[in-house]
Parts: C-alpha cells; structure tokens; sequence
C-alpha cells in the first residue's frame, strides 16, 4: 500500500510539474524578448547569449568560443546585423556538452530551450531541498530560523529575477545541495554507492570554475578523496574530448577571460556587461576607499588563501589521522569548514554577480542540519531575518548605495550561521551526522 501511495503522488507530482512548464512557456513565450536589436542597440538575455554561442558551436562550425570574433560572427549572423559589443564568458567548455541539448532545442524554439533550463534548474533545486527538508523532519531537528531564511531566498524577488534572466546560479544551488546530502549521508562508508551521481553533479558544476571548485572541496572535507579524484578525472578527460574542437588556442583565451574577471582590465568591447554596483563582494564594496587594485588583490588572496589552507589542512588530516567530525586543535567542524569556502567565494570573490548569492542556501542548508539556533521569536533572530532580507535584495536598493554596508551585513550572517554550526553530540546521538 505505500508504495502504491508513493506511486500516486510522484504521479501527481509530475503531472503538476509538466502542467506548470506549460503554463511558464506560454507566458514567458508571450512576455520575454530574448534578444532585441534596434538602432545599433542589442538588448539581449543571458541565457540566450550563452545558448546563441554554443548554438553556433554545434550546428554552424567549431571554434574558440571565447575569441571575441567568435562572439561577435554568431551574434550577427543570428540577429540578421553586424554586432560588435559581447559579454566575456566566465563558462568552461564543459557548459558546450551540459547545454548541447538545450542548444539544439533553441534551433526550434529559443522560449521552449529556456523553460526546459528553467524547469530543470528548478527540479534540481526543489528535489535538493526535498531531500533535506525529509531528513532533517525525519529526525525531528527543527531550526526554524535557517527554514525561515531558506523561504527568504528561495521566494527572494533575486531568484525570480534570476529565473527571469535564465541564471546559472540556481542550478548549481540545487547541485551543491544535492552534493552536500551524499556526502553527509555517505562519507562514512568505505566505497559510496553515489559514485556516478557524484561524478554527473561534478560535470555539471563543471560549467563555472567557482562551482566545481566548491563541488571538490565539499567531498575533500568529507574525506571523500576517492570520488573528488574520479569526478575531477572525468571533467578533464571531457575537456581534452573538446579541445580540438576548439582548438588549442581556448586554453589562453579562457585564461585571458579569468584574469579580466580577477584584474578588472576590462576592453570598452566588454564595458557595458560589466556591473559593478550589482555585486556584493569585498572588491565592489572598498574600491572607492583603497582602489580597485588593492581590493582586487585582496579578494584574490584572501580567497584562494581559504580554499587553499582548507584543502591543505584536510590533506594533512588524512595523513595524520582519520578525519573526524570535530578536531581538537582548531575545534572546526566539517559543516564549518565548509561554510568556510562558499563564504570566501561570496565575500571575497574578484568577479560574481549578485545572483550568486543564491549560493548561500547551502549555507543554510548546512546550519539546517549541524547548526544550533535560537528560537525564532528572539530578537537576534528577529534581527538576522531583517538584515538578511536586505542583503538578499541588495539590488533593488539605488545603484549608489554604501554597498560596504550590504557586504558587512553578508558577512555578519555567514559568521553567525558559522558559528552556530559547532559540533555537538545531539546532532550524532539524533542521526543527523549522516
């Protein structure tokens, strides 16, 4: 009989689904214009950029995507007029496999190739926070605060708007989310039974070097060296697959692109995709008190530091001795460690859009599970509520607002929920360790 009920509602649950994407194409194929060409002006969407390229990739020729005349023969030739202003690209090469489908989909119908990323994006997501949201009732850990502030971000007027524009940021929520369960639920057993799992969510967050970088460390801190090898093995073997069809040239093109995102050089060509003001990072929030130069420096060496010295120091914990949930001579938890990476990459990162902030679920989702929070009607919760609100809609403030507030806002609530996540026996007596 439950497995008939479970049936049924999975049944449901499709239909509603499959119902719901209908309903989204339809009014999305009525109110979205994906790329507008007038007078020499291209107003044009991110994910149809993107799809425009690895389109032109697939079906009109190989080449170097990240060449600048690449960029601009694929936009003339799908707007029917010459263009000659782009978007530097911050994808990998991997994202020409994980968005083949969606491309050859965009040949018919550019509005249905971006209700099925949409809908898979969101699916990723919902079933992520499906999972952790059953465990975590399961074992009748209720921490009302992180749910409240899970509801925030995932309703966030920053994710509509994310959705709207077809961001990358909300499928890699969902993946790190999902990476974040098997490694929690798994890490402890000699051989996991996720392997392959654990390799598609690596390839897919493969698509932007920030997201694989924190797919890795989440299996190196738990130890899951095994998988974090075959997954990085993977990725590269993919790359070599798609070097020649690029050509070899893409290595120094992409690197070229990575050091415009970290240095700031950026060519006129790029100007206008560039917001700064829109961004909540150390870099944006300083700039005008030490320059660009120093705070760009500095957020790359403090970020590269953290990952670095984590990294390292699980590398020597696997050498010394088994790594622990809690070790004596830092008292870091796993959780904390973890919060670690992602907060250095939202704080201190030399290039992210706002809607990377969506990332902070998982933050979230970490204090959900290990952390341990005051009840929701104290005023510092009530208090975190508000500024995080803010911090999530830092974008819909004036273009000149003291983003440095916003950023020390951001940084106050990742310290909190860092903090909160110490480890504790209650959560390994209630099963919650994995």
């Amino acid at each position: 009989m439950t497995a008939i009920r479970n049936y049924k509602r999975w049944l449901i649950v499709c239909f509603v689904s499959v119902l719901v994407t209908i309903c989204f194409y339809h009014f999305i194929s009525k109110q979205i214009d994906f790329v507008a060409h007038s007078k020499g002006h291209l107003k044009i969407q991110d994910y149809a950029y993107h799809i425009i390229l690895i389109k032109s990739f697939w079906f009109d020729g190989f080449g170097d995507i990240y060449k600048l005349t690449f960029q601009q023969q694929a936009l003339s030739a799908y707007i029917g007029s010459p263009i000659y202003k782009a978007m530097p690209l911050g994808i990998t090469p991997i994202a020409l496999v994980v968005w083949f489908p969606f491309a050859y989909v965009a040949r018919i119908n550019m509005a249905l190739s971006y209700t099925l990323w949409i809908a898979f994006s969101i699916g990723v997501l919902l079933t992520a926070l499906w999972k952790i949201g059953r465990h975590v009732f399961k074992n009748k850990k209720l921490q009302l605060l992180p749910i409240t502030l899970s509801f925030i971000v995932v309703f966030s007027a920053t994710s509509f708007y994310a959705i709207f524009i077809g961001q990358t940021s909300l499928l890699a929520s969902g993946l790190l989310l999902h990476l974040l369960f098997f490694a929690f639920k798994t890490s402890d057993q000699s051989k996991s039974g996720n392997l392959l799992p654990i390799i598609l969510v690596i390839l897919i967050l493969g698509i932007k070097p920030p997201y694989i970088a924190l797919g890795l460390g989440i299996l190196i801190i738990y130890g899951m060296w095994r998988e974090a090898f075959y997954s990085a093995a993977f990725v590269l073997i993919v790359l070599i697959g798609l070097t020649p069809m690029l050509s070899i040239d893409w290595i120094h093109s992409y690197l070229d692109l990575l050091g415009m995102y970290s240095h700031g050089t950026i060519p006129d060509v790029y100007a206008s995709s560039i917001v700064p003001h829109t961004m909540n990072i150390f870099r944006s929030a300083f700039k005008n008190f030490i320059g660009d130069n120093m705070a760009s420096l500095i957020s790359n060496v403090v970020a590269y530091s953290v990952y670095l010295a984590v990294i390292g120091y699980c590398h020597l914990s696997k050498l010394e001795y088994s790594f622990k949930e809690q070790v004596s001579v830092f008292k870091l938890a796993k959780a904390q460690l973890i919060i670690l990476i992602i907060a250095s990459y939202l704080l201190f990162a030399p290039y992210v859009n706002g809607y990377e902030d969506l990332l902070i679920i998982s933050v979230l989702a970490i204090g959900l599970i290990y952390g341990d929070f005051p009840p929701l009607t104290n005023c510092s919760s009530l208090a975190l509520i508000i500024i995080f609100f803010l911090v999530i809609h830092h974008n819909f403030f004036p273009p000149d607002k003291p983003l440095w507030i916003f950023w020390i806002f951001k940084a106050v609530i990742l310290g909190y929920i860092f903090k909160s996540c110490r480890f504790h026996t209650k959560a390994i007596k209630n099963g919650l360790k994995r």
